[in-house]
């Protein structure tokens, strides 16, 4: 009567070929979450920046080892649903009160210089306050943008900064550097 059980031998094989997979798909999945990836973005709140839709480039290492800054692009967790993943460009930083008149954004009462934008930035909005540790975030499309100026949670916390968006990577047609 013959065993019904694999050999050795082939659950050797079996193992020798699967582990260098595994590992391989262990290493992948740690530098997507860690160090970079690709997100999608649906919207055109951040067009002409970030056309829409097309795919970006993020970059996970450079939000964690350098400081966030005043015009950088970041995905972040939304603070009203941090089950959602938002794109936008950072305009308050921690301590700044941020107002909007006029066509313009002014940060501490003075305007803010923005050559990535199209559009003037319609409506009265503010004063806004930004708290130690928290960003004020806003879409470069401004008036269709769903940003801080709506939303119930105003900022966003360092924390929850999750990546710097650094290039649009798909339609290739539509590749570009995102402008920090």
């Amino acid at each position: 009567m013959e065993n019904s059980r694999p050999k050795k031998g082939t659950l050797r094989a079996i193992w020798e070929w699967l582990w260098p997979i595994a590992v391989g798909v262990l290493v992948a999945k740690l530098i997507m979450r860690f160090v970079i990836s690709v997100a999608s973005v649906p919207t055109a709140s951040m067009a002409p920046t970030i056309p829409n839709p097309c795919y970006i480039l993020v970059d996970h290492v450079a939000t964690e080892t350098a400081p966030i800054h005043r015009g950088e692009v970041v995905l972040f967790h939304f603070p009203d649903d941090p089950a959602r993943i938002f794109v936008k460009r950072v305009i308050g930083m921690p301590g700044d009160t941020v107002t909007i008149h006029n066509d313009h954004v002014y940060i501490n009462g003075k305007v803010l210089s923005e050559p990535y934008l199209v559009h003037t930035t319609k409506g009265v909005f503010g004063p806004y306050h930004v708290p130690a540790g928290h960003y004020f975030m806003l879409g470069d499309n401004r008036n269709i943008s769903d940003d801080s100026r709506f939303w119930v949670h105003k900022y966003v916390a360092r924390s929850a900064i999750i990546g710097r968006a650094d290039a649009v990577i798909w339609p290739l047609s539509k590749g570009s550097w995102i402008t920090q």
